[in-house]
């Protein structure tokens, strides 16, 4: 083949090359998986040696591959950038051919359809990355807008609720108190207390979910607030051959926080706990502190959650438990109350290997002026 007839044919190539991606970048629609996976199998066939091609597209340090690229020995390079900001790199290498002792060599031309490659990639790239983010807020914009119709719903619903089961629960209590009952009455009194109590428990939930509920911000320690709560919960999950571990820093600092909302935290955080240990074993529960935040850990060995449950265990009225056994709104009310105290939640789990709630509190949160 003579000169002429070669350049053509590679021209050929890179102009093929070219064109294919052109359409990968309209077809994908802003996919930037598929973006890169057809980038990576179209490149290598431009080159002059394409069976000894392999490709590499590194984003933000991840990498993308062809399967033998580990394996190239000559390796030419062209930069992603926008702006002049780099994010990214494009390789193409060759592997060693068996027939030939000497290394493949790149062409000028290589060289120069790389970088134009590397400059349209990274167009598209910054693009899709756009599309991608402006999707993600799309998404978190809707489930705002979501979370505020349940809010004002579920506040409607307490404050509808509230006056109504306040009469229940004073009259119950006043017929009791009253007597001349015979067993059967007293018993079925009591029902009605405890069914009215229970009621009102969850009217509160859903009106700290609906931030209905004013806070009431002191200064308090963490490690009382586990005692206090550890007196009531040991005793009542005894006969669930349930133990709980107190791991408490003797030093923690103490925080500007709503004793109420903090206790409630930590309640739900064990009563799902000991719902995910239906056979008993151990709770830790562990408070500790750094420079700027104080932490309270609930830690269990139980069930744990697949990635599935992880992803929706803050929605309200989301439960796995059976129904009439669960509201869903506990972890909504942790999510809410840590986030009106400006903290974080960091959830670890795996199924079969237990679950970790890590409750994150800045120490530097000043007292609310009223």
């Amino acid at each position: 083949m003579n000169s002429n007839n070669f350049k053509l044919k590679e021209r050929v190539k890179e102009l093929n090359c070219l064109y294919r991606l052109s359409r990968v970048a309209w077809e994908a629609k802003n996919d930037l998986g598929a973006i890169i996976s057809k980038t990576l199998e179209i490149l290598p066939e431009a080159m002059q040696h394409p069976t000894a091609a392999e490709a590499r597209i590194s984003i933000d340090s991840h990498d993308h591959s062809t399967p033998r690229f580990d394996k190239t020995i000559t390796v030419i390079a062209a930069e992603l950038k926008f702006d002049r900001k780099k994010f990214g790199t494009i390789k193409i290498g060759y592997r060693s051919i068996r027939s030939s002792e000497e290394k493949l060599k790149f062409l000028t031309e290589e060289n120069r359809l790389l970088k134009t490659v590397a400059q349209e990639l990274s167009l598209v790239i910054h693009r899709a990355s756009i599309e991608e983010e402006k999707h993600k807020l799309q998404i978190q914009l809707q489930h705002a807008e979501r979370l505020a119709f349940v809010g004002e719903l579920s506040a409607g619903i307490a404050h509808e609720l509230n006056e109504p089961l306040g009469r229940v629960l004073g009259f119950a209590q006043l017929i009791k108190k009253a007597g001349s009952l015979n067993e059967q009455q007293t018993e079925d009194i009591e029902r009605i207390i405890k069914a009215s109590l229970y009621s009102r428990e969850i009217i509160k939930k859903l009106m700290i979910f609906s931030r209905q509920m004013p806070q009431q911000i002191t200064k308090l320690n963490l490690n009382n607030i586990v005692h206090n709560i550890l007196y009531f919960i040991d005793v009542r999950f005894q006969s669930r051959s349930i133990k709980i571990v107190k791991q408490l820093e003797t030093s923690l600092p103490e925080i500007f926080a709503d004793e109420v909302q903090m206790s409630q935290v930590l309640v739900n955080l064990i009563t799902n706990a000991i719902y995910a240990m239906p056979h008993g074993g151990s709770i830790y529960v562990i408070t500790k502190s750094n420079a700027t935040t104080v932490k309270l850990i609930v830690k269990d060995m139980g069930e744990g959650m697949t990635p599935q449950v992880k992803e929706k265990i803050f929605e309200p009225f989301f439960t796995t438990k059976p129904v009439g056994q669960g509201t869903g709104l506990g972890l909504s009310v942790v999510q809410s109350i840590i986030d009106s105290h400006h903290g974080e939640i960091i959830v670890s789990t795996s199924p079969g290997k237990g679950t970790k709630f890590e409750i994150q509190l800045p120490l530097k949160q000043e007292k609310k002026k009223r």
